[in-house]
């Protein structure tokens, strides 16, 4: 079960920034719920949706358009018990794509070689 999905905007930043947090729907897939944060983090008419019953802004954080390169990470309840299984993903040219891992966001430029499973 997804607890929640982390929006991080890694595009156009030095650093990756944590900016909001957004309670999915269960009764949709995680591809539709990604969609659905990328939807409702869009300026295209206005700013980002205003109801936020179930989204939270980080404060202090600017509010631009998701873009692709941007990250979304999938909170599942941890069987464990102790935080979340995280999964990883890229907002790509269409669509998203899995990514790796938090030790991984900066290093774009070995992708390739974790895709291939090297170690």
């Amino acid at each position: 079960m997804i607890e929640q999905i982390r929006l991080i905007h890694k595009a156009f930043e030095k650093e990756p920034n944590h900016i909001a947090t957004y309670v999915p729907s269960q009764n949709l897939t995680v591809e539709e719920n990604l969609e659905q944060l990328y939807s409702r983090t869009q300026n295209i008419e206005s700013s980002w949706i205003k109801d936020k019953s179930n989204f939270s802004v980080i404060p202090t954080t600017d509010q631009r358009s998701t873009s692709v390169g941007d990250l979304m990470v999938v909170c599942y309840e941890n069987p464990n018990g102790n935080g979340y299984k995280e999964v990883w993903y890229k907002v790509a040219d269409v669509g998203f794509e899995k990514w790796f891992d938090k030790q991984h966001i900066a290093n774009d430029h070995l992708k390739s070689k974790y895709e291939k499973g090297a170690a």
